[in-house]
């Protein structure tokens, strides 16, 4: 026991200003609820054994103001990093390294919290007076887990190497850039390229993408405009169909099971009718006042398609009997293929905009194009205007995403937003082919003490 001594002040002292902290931390309990033993000395017992209980009871305060502390911040830690790792394996991709994707499927955090306090008051035996001290103890702990999945073998096979389907451009009445989308997604369209050789990890001659880009900036701008429009509609097989048939050859049961089939049956003339398949596919609708208008004749011209049309089916190279398809190019087509890329290809094409540093290139660290005047080709061109990634020997200020390679910093600015919402488009699609093909893979678990 301790008297009341010169000390006795300072002890008491450190009680309240345990109880005061604590008071704080848990909820802001104004410390006017505990005064100075000197003050009010015979209900100071009654204070600290307040303190107690509300330290006692914190840890059912802490779910809820854990949860606004720390969830948007994991939030921001997961999109910076996903657009790190992105930039880094296209980083990668223009050095010809191998690229790494490894995927955080799951963030489990426990928050602990407990709180101690005790007491201890009253007369001493050896000195006249009466003796005060309180002690307590708040602790919390986050713990979180992270689980991470490197993706392998054929999971990578086929989130990377599978070539995207033209229906993914419904995306872009999500508010997805049309013509972003359009110049880093597609091969050629109606076998006009798209810098196909860009696409390539090491490319061995030059390549451009003018017409092409001429062609995608017109649809944009009529997209802009309103004049066109991509939606999921019905389409019929024309391509398809079955020999004539004669209106005394089809009955009630023919047109029903037609019906529920999927299949129509469209009068072809003389009397005679076709059974058609009917399907839902991505069609390019033109509204009536655009259809002759000059931006979207010369359009059609670019891409071979047939000028007049108020509507076109857009289809995949690689949809079921695109081959085979008619393809009257004297009249122009009525349907628009395209030889779409797959994820890998992706951030290859967009690999070569990124700036290699000069000694990388004088060294050829970096494959190099041999161009027309013997010169490295400057590859930045073909995504120039929309994706573009400086590199800098010290770390850059003022970066949206930067990533430490070969000794120097690659990175994107923050004013830069073509570049930058190219990198969410991809993240996008990345995210659509990975949730396509998820299966159940190793994962890495690593306990983060707290």
């Amino acid at each position: 026991m301790f008297s009341r001594s010169t000390d006795d002040n300072d002890r008491a002292g450190f009680a309240v200003r345990i109880a005061d902290f604590v008071a704080s931390r848990i909820g802001g309990l104004s410390s006017m609820a505990f005064r100075s033993p000197m003050v009010r000395p015979r209900r100071r017992p009654s204070h600290v054994l307040l303190a107690a209980v509300l330290l006692a009871s914190a840890s059912g305060c802490l779910g809820p103001n854990a949860l606004r502390s720390t969830r948007m911040k994991y939030n921001e830690a997961i999109r910076a990093t996903n657009d790190e790792q992105l930039l880094m394996n296209i980083v990668r991709l223009r050095y010809a390294d191998s690229p790494v994707l490894i995927d955080l499927p799951s963030i489990t955090s426990q928050f602990e919290m407990a709180g101690t306090a005790s007491f201890l008051g009253g007369r001493g035996n050896q000195y006249p007076g009466v003796a005060n001290i309180g002690t307590g103890e708040l602790v919390a702990r986050d713990s979180p887990t992270l689980s991470f999945r490197p993706r392998e073998g054929k999971e990578v096979a086929r989130s990377l190497l599978t070539p995207l389907s033209a229906e993914l451009f419904s995306v872009v009445n999500a508010g997805a850039n049309f013509e972003q989308l359009m110049l880093t997604t597609i091969d050629d369209i109606n076998d006009v390229p798209n810098a196909p050789q860009a696409a390539l990890m090491v490319s061995k001659v030059p390549d451009d993408n003018a017409e092409y880009l001429r062609g995608i900036r017109l649809l944009a701008d009529l997209y802009h405009r309103k004049a066109i429009e991509l939606r999921i509609g019905e389409q019929e097989d024309e391509t398809n169909a079955s020999d004539p048939i004669t209106p005394e050859g089809l009955g009630g049961d023919d047109l029903l099971n037609a019906a529920e089939k999927g299949y129509v049956y469209r009068h072809k003339g003389q009397g005679q009718y076709s059974l058609l398949k009917r399907d839902k596919g991505l069609v390019l609708k033109v509204r009536p006042e655009y259809i002759q208008s000059p931006e979207m004749l010369e359009a059609a011209r670019i891409f071979k398609l047939r000028p007049g049309l108020s509507g076109y089916r857009v289809k995949s190279d690689l949809a079921e009997n695109a081959l085979e398809a008619s393809r009257t190019l004297d009249e122009g087509e009525e349907t628009i293929y395209l030889h779409m890329r797959s994820i890998l290809q992706i951030m290859i094409f967009l690999s070569k905009g990124v700036c290699v540093p000069e000694v990388h290139v004088e060294g050829e660290v970096a494959p190099n194009t041999p161009g027309p005047e013997g010169r490295p080709f400057d590859w930045t061109r073909v995504t120039a205007g929309n994706f573009f990634v400086r590199s800098s020997k010290h770390r850059p200020r003022h970066a949206e995403v930067a990533v430490h390679y070969r000794d120097h910093w690659f990175f994107i600015p923050e004013n830069d937003v073509n570049s930058r919402s190219i990198l969410a488009i991809l993240e996008i699609l990345v995210s659509l082919e990975d949730a396509e093909a998820r299966t159940g893979g190793p994962l890495l678990t690593i306990p983060v003490g707290g």
